[in-house]
């Protein structure tokens, strides 16, 4: 994602609200599995082809751990 917005330079409000959605929802599915990836930048994203209509994907879990609803049990390791 981050060449692609280097590319481009800038993107229009519905482009830009596409991505973010994007972005929420991968989160999302991380958070209701119990996983915070610790590492989010747009580095880490990448479109599955050259397609401008193309989704994306979250990669680089090495920081990632998982975790708990109990907010006083620390993240496990």
């Amino acid at each position: 994602m981050f060449d692609r917005i280097m590319e481009r330079g800038r993107y229009d409000e519905v482009e830009a609200a596409s991505i973010i959605r994007q972005v929420l929802l991968s989160v999302n599915i991380l958070h209701e599995n119990g996983i915070a990836h610790r590492d989010l930048k747009p580095e880490n994203f990448m479109f599955v082809s050259d397609d401008e209509k193309a989704n994306l994907k979250l990669i680089d879990f090495g920081l990632s751990r998982k975790f708990t609803d109990d907010k006083n049990e620390r993240l496990k390791m």
